[in-house]
C-alpha cells in the first residue's frame, strides 16, 4: 500500500471537516476552526499508526474526534461553577457597601425598583445588596440554578435600560 502524504490529506478534507463543524454544532467560524484544527492535531500524533494502514475513512474518524471534542468541551463547561458576583462595573450600580445610608441612593434605589416585578425584585436583593451568588440566590428562592442564571442575565439586561432611562 502507498504511502499518505499528511499535508495533501489536510488540504482536501479541513476544509469539509470545518463545515461539518459548523452544520453539525451550529457555531461559528473561528470556533469551528479551533475544533477541526485540534482533530487534525490529535490525527497528526497518531498518524504513524494510519499512514501505512488507513481506516476505511480518515474523515470520519475527524468527524468522530471533533465530535468528541465539542461534547468534552461542552462537559468542562457544565461543571465549571459560573459564580456571578457583585461587580459595580458590570451591574452599573454603585456599590452599596457605605451607601446604605445616603437618601439619594436610597432614592436611587427605590426609582429602579418600583420598575422591577416582584420576583426581579428577589433577584436584585439576593444578587447586588447581599452579594448572595447564584448558587445561594437559587436556593433562597426555590428555583433550580440554571432557571435563577436565566433570570439574572434577563434583569441585568433590564436594569441596563432603566438605567439608561434614569439618567
Amino acid at each position: 500500500m502507498k504511502e499518505i502524504d499528511f499535508s495533501a490529506f489536510f488540504k482536501e478534507y479541513y476544509p469539509p471537516l470545518r463545515a461539518f463543524c459548523v452544520a453539525r454544532f451550529s457555531i461559528d467560524g473561528y470556533d469551528a476552526d479551533d475544533y477541526a484544527s485540534q482533530a487534525f492535531s490529535d490525527l497528526w500524533q497518531t498518524w504513524d499508526n494510519f499512514k501505512n494502514s488507513p481506516p476505511p475513512s480518515i474523515f470520519s474518524w475527524l468527524c468522530m474526534r471533533v465530535k468528541s471534542l465539542f461534547i468534552d468541551e461542552y462537559r468542562k463547561r457544565k461543571r465549571a461553577p459560573d459564580e456571578v458576583e457583585y461587580n459595580e462595573e458590570l451591574h452599573g450600580i454603585p456599590d452599596i457597601d457605605g451607601a446604605a445610608e445616603d437618601e439619594s441612593y436610597q432614592a436611587y434605589l427605590s426609582e429602579i425598583r418600583s420598575k422591577l416585578g416582584e420576583r426581579e425584585n428577589e433577584i436584585f436583593t439576593a444578587m447586588v445588596e447581599q452579594s448572595l451568588g447564584i448558587d445561594r440566590t437559587a436556593e433562597l428562592l426555590g428555583m433550580t440554578r440554571s432557571g435563577t442564571l436565566t433570570a439574572w442575565y434577563r434583569l441585568r439586561t433590564k436594569l441596563s435600560g432603566i438605567l439608561k432611562n434614569i439618567f
